[in-house]
């Protein structure tokens, strides 16, 4: 086109810069910065369609500083400028971003959110998992008469189930005439039961789906496997990922880090390495970070040490294989190499992500690191936690002190293990919440084996129950047990 003296227009800088954007692995960066600078002096800078492309450009590559700074430089937005910087934001795990700027484009006059922009809202709802934003940002969607067409109805299933209300998810899904049930829908319901610890209805859902003639695909056995491995059934596991074959699913790496889960959650440690020695292609992080996780959870150092050598090769500078590693020295109380391993952390500029626990009730929303001393109730909150560890403790609660990683006296550990951010949470939801109501929190890590235990107790207690999503799933604490059956 060049060559031919053509002058590029507003259709032709959007269509390079979408090509850019969906280049493998960002190769085309170079290129669609230098394409920017040619429509800046082409006089294009200001225009609707450029401008929206550009946005989209620099949000797929991960450049949202420049995507920001080229939507916070266009002089008019349009709703497709609105939507691509909040489903950037949304993409790259920064709800709290997209919902703000979903705030922000309700106060510009004559704009009104499509489906596309609210599908976005409804998945930064979901990664947040606050069932109060989600239930008011559902009212939104209906008071403002929206179509709900079926990826936007899946879009609210799946935010209902991430966000605990399971019961609304199902029901939403009942709502759809069985004919235009595709694999989607299925899936977000396969999916929610299985994250929610409900293996065996997870598998009942899976048969109904192929009941009703709907094929499963690669999405669909991800969901049934992992719901297998956090439930234990590790026959029907086993049978779901033959037949992955017989359905023509070719297996990838995430079905088979799945069953390496799966297997070394059971104990079979050395099964779940054959597998992995099998793999067809080479097993990636997620299929060494499963077999390190059993490791951790099965406190075999030696097995451990292999994932963890491989582990450290392919990912280099990913924070939570050295702790995982570091987690299995302690257990084995092998405190020297904690220490190595800490240091050589340090050294690399690692750290360990703070843990810290969410609790909302009403229209009020609190949040606490471990050990907090910043929450305004800290105090308080301090002192109902020494309660709650005698109550604990008059119920029968042995507090495992394998979850410090630290070589300090057992005193010294009860009391780190006393102020870890979710029984901070749960504490402060029981001085400020009625009796019987539900206490709801979101942590952004795993819950460790001496919380998860005490949560058990204090559901029992107290005769409440106790929902918990953390960075894996969710626990629903009551009458003294939890819904993953404490296999997770």
């Amino acid at each position: 086109m060049r060559r031919a003296q053509v002058s590029p227009n507003n259709y032709t800088f959007p269509f390079v810069f979408r090509v850019c954007a969906s280049s493998e692995a960002g190769s085309l960066i170079l290129l669609g910065r230098v394409v920017h600078g040619e429509a800046v002096r082409a006089g294009f800078d200001s225009d609707l369609h450029v401008e929206a492309a550009l946005v989209h450009m620099y949000a797929k590559w991960g450049e949202f500083g420049d995507a920001r700074k080229v939507f916070d430089e266009m002089p008019v937005k349009d709703l497709v400028c609105w939507t691509a910087m909040i489903t950037a934001y949304e993409q790259d795990e920064k709800p709290e971003e997209a919902l703000s700027l979903m705030v922000e484009m309700q106060r510009e006059e004559g704009l009104v959110p499509d489906s596309v922009t609210v599908i976005s809202v409804a998945s930064a709802c979901a990664y947040l998992g606050s069932l109060r934003l989600g239930r008011k940002f559902h009212n939104f969607v209906i008071d403002r008469n929206f179509t709900v067409d079926k990826n936007l109805h899946n879009a609210l299933m799946d935010m209902y189930a991430k966000c605990g209300d399971l019961k609304t998810a199902w029901e939403m899904f009942n709502s759809i005439n069985p004919s235009m049930r595709d694999a989607s829908s299925w899936n977000v319901l396969i999916s929610g039961y299985g994250m929610h610890g409900h293996g065996r209805e997870t598998l009942n859902m899976f048969s109904r789906m192929q009941a009703e003639g709907v094929d499963p695909n690669h999405i669909t056995f991800t969901s049934v496997l992992s719901a297998c491995s956090h439930a234990g059934l590790v026959n029907e596991g086993r049978q779901c990922f033959d037949e992955m074959q017989k359905l023509s699913v070719a297996p990838e790496a995430k079905h088979y880090a799945c069953v390496v889960d799966m297997l070394g959650r059971a104990g079979k440690l050395q099964e779940a390495l054959d597998l992995i020695k099998q793999m067809p292609f080479p097993p990636n992080d997620a299929v060494w970070g499963a077999l390190l996780l059993a490791c951790k959870i099965h406190r075999n150092k030696e097995l451990g040490q292999i994932a963890a050598d491989k582990l450290f090769e392919l990912q280099p500078g990913h924070t939570g294989y050295y702790v995982l590693m570091s987690n299995i020295y302690a257990a084995s109380q092998r405190w020297g190499e904690v220490v190595n391993l800490r240091q050589y952390m340090k050294n690399k500029g690692m750290k360990k992500p703070a843990a810290f626990s969410v609790i909302e009730f009403g229209e009020e929303i609190h949040g606490f690191h471990t050990a907090d001393r910043e929450h305004p109730y800290w105090e308080e909150v301090y002192r109902e936690v020494e309660i709650l560890a005698v109550k604990l403790k008059m119920a029968g609660h042995v507090p495992d002190l394998s979850c410090t990683l630290h070589d300090m006296e057992e005193e010294d550990k009860e009391l780190a293990l006393n102020l870890h951010s979710e029984k901070l949470a749960v504490a402060f939801g029981i001085m400020r919440t009625e009796s019987g109501m539900t206490i709801y929190l979101t942590k952004n890590l795993r819950v460790c084996n001496d919380c998860h235990s005490a949560l058990k107790f204090l559901s029992h207690i107290f005769d409440r129950e106790i929902v918990v999503r953390d960075g894996n799933r969710f626990h629903h604490f009551k009458g003294g047990v939890c819904s993953c059956n404490d296999y997770w």
